[in-house]
């Protein structure tokens, strides 16, 4: 979204140490999945013999610090610059500071645990946004890889 879009513009400066991506609060701890094995857990689900238990989270497992995943698509961006915090950001980041799936009936009624790790998602992400258009604006929202908490009920 937003950070690849930024990254993707400080990148035209060649590496430029000086450049400069500014974000808001990244200290809230989210559960960050990666989109590949959302769609793994919905084929296992529909397509699991007999009745499934009535809520299955599928993310992660694990919080990590928002920070974490910025610094670690500035690292697959091979981004030198610096990356400037603001505690201004949208409150909606951050009024909730840590929230993380309990993926337990996931992995029982369906065998299913996450195969991605947070550096591998980055590294595709970035892989993949390098080389595709440019986000549109109101595209650049939408947080990538998607945090589990984040997600609708």
């Amino acid at each position: 979204g937003r950070l690849v879009r930024q990254l993707r513009q400080a990148g035209r400066a060649d590496g430029d140490p000086d450049a400069v991506v500014r974000l808001g609060d990244l200290s809230a701890y989210r559960d960050f999945v990666d989109v590949r094995d959302i769609a793994r857990a919905v084929v296992l689900a529909t397509t699991a013999p007999g009745p499934l238990p009535p809520v299955l989270n599928i993310g992660g497992g694990r919080a990590l610090p928002v920070r974490d995943l910025v610094h670690g698509l500035a690292r697959a961006a091979d981004f030198r610059g610096r990356i400037e915090e603001s505690r201004d950001g949208s409150p909606r980041s951050s009024d909730v500071s840590w929230q993380c799936s309990d993926i337990t009936a996931a992995a029982n009624a369906l065998g299913w645990v996450p195969r991605y790790g947070l550096a591998e998602s980055l590294a595709d992400l970035w892989a993949s946004a390098r080389t595709g258009p440019e986000p549109e604006p109101e595209q650049a929202q939408t947080p990538a890889p998607e945090s589990a908490g984040d997600r609708g009920r």
